[in-house]
């Protein structure tokens, strides 16, 4: 009798009969080749299974640490960057959402209707202090040719919070609007009373001992200068640059009401020839209407220009705007000087979006605009409050085309 193997099962064989067997019985016998041909628990099958699923498992891991490392710096990474983007403009001859004019006037007949557009520009800000850019918003910025990404280091020194730039955006915002009245209402011809105090006085000042805090200056004067009644800050600084370092001065003022007569050196300017009186000084307007800035959330000195030009506006008979849609930005003094501001891209931008055909900027911003002008929007320079009014009374004769231009050239 001999014993086979054939398809797993266990064969007898007697003479020519074959008998099937109990498979069990031929356990410790099996045959090889069947049983690596059938058998799925093979070790060589085992071990090309097990290879191939842990390489699908590593490939699968991987995958999605990538997806989630890539999520991360898209979303939750904070990149010290702005983004600034246009913002939105606002007519400071219309109403606000309330009803209420943006610019109210109490205390003089007002000339309310029928007025073209005088309009503010803002930029919006993405970033700095407080605020987090992330990767979807740079992409998106890139994707804007209104937007610009600029390093937050540039903009915001570290050591400020954002709870202390919303406030020094919004004191600057009342400075701005302080001036517009100021060099409103004197355009008009109203008396402005401006006086300039003494905040402090620091110890390496040559006034140090003599001009103490809180004093009122009434004039100024110098060997060979006439004494000069200080009404503008501006004023103030001529004088001072055409005297020597150390030169004698004479300074009235007025200390709790009683007027005091002092003496002592100019000090070296800061930067170039001249003297400065090395005292830091705060002013005060005084302005015979009652005007109120109906504007929230926005901050900065900007739009001084453009509020100023409001005023003039609604307080004169004959329009000095028309039917031109005019924007414009620019910061302003007490001496009617109009001075650079930061983002004009974005604002020109903006502008052009909300309709406006003539744009007032700063003339030292216009490196600024080149290459940056929006099709259909003329940009001119103004330097001076009067330069201004000079503009829209141009634009209101249809004179447009005779406006100054920026160089669109560098």
């Amino acid at each position: 009798m001999n014993k086979f193997s054939r398809n797993g099962l266990c064969f007898w064989r007697q003479g020519l009969e074959e008998v099937v067997v109990n498979k069990e019985l031929c356990a410790h016998n099996p045959d090889p080749e069947a049983r690596t041909q059938s058998d799925p628990t093979s070790p060589s099958v085992s071990r090309s299974q097990t290879q191939h699923r842990s390489r699908g498992l590593s490939q699968w891991t991987l995958s999605l640490a990538l997806i989630l490392v890539g999520l991360y710096f898209l979303l939750f990474f904070r990149y010290p960057v702005v983004i600034n983007s246009p913002g939105p403009t606002f007519d400071v001859l219309g109403k606000t959402r309330d009803g209420v004019p943006l610019i109210e006037i109490k205390g003089a007949k007002t000339y309310p209707e029928g007025n073209g557009q005088l309009r503010m520009t803002t930029v919006s800000s993405l970033g700095g202090p407080g605020s987090m850019v992330n990767g979807l918003d740079i992409i998106m910025s890139i994707l804007n040719p209104g937007s610009e990404i600029i390093p937050e280091e540039s903009i915001y020194p570290r050591q400020l919070t954002s709870k202390q730039i919303k406030t020094i955006g919004l004191q600057q915002m009342d400075q701005s609007q302080l001036a517009a009245e100021s060099v409103a209402l004197s355009s008009l011809g109203y008396q402005v009373n401006i006086t300039w105090t003494a905040a402090e006085v620091p110890k390496k000042s040559p006034a140090y001992g003599s001009l103490k805090s809180g004093d009122t200056l009434v004039s100024i004067a110098a060997p060979n200068h006439p004494a000069m009644p200080i009404k503008t800050i501006e004023e103030l600084h001529k004088f001072l640059r055409e005297l020597p370092p150390g030169t004698q001065l004479k300074l009235e003022v007025t200390r709790k009401g009683n007027p005091v007569s002092l003496q002592f050196p100019s000090m070296a300017a800061a930067t170039g020839k001249g003297s400065q009186l090395g005292v830091l000084l705060n002013s005060s307007i005084d302005v015979p209407l009652d005007i109120k800035f109906h504007l929230k959330d926005v901050g900065g000195p900007s739009a001084g220009t453009m509020f100023a030009l409001g005023i003039v506006e609604q307080l004169t008979e004959q329009r000095i705007t028309s039917r031109h849609n005019v924007a414009g930005t620019g910061t302003i003094n007490l001496a009617g000087k109009v001075g650079p501001i930061s983002g004009i891209p974005q604002k020109m931008a903006g502008a052009k979006q909300d309709g406006a055909e003539f744009f007032l900027a700063p003339s030292e911003n216009c490196a600024d605009t080149v290459g940056h002008v929006p099709q259909g929007l003329k940009v001119t320079p103004i330097t001076t409050f009067n330069d201004a009014l000079r503009a829209l009374e141009l634009i209101r004769q249809d004179r447009g085309k005779d406006l100054p231009t920026c160089p669109q050239s560098k």
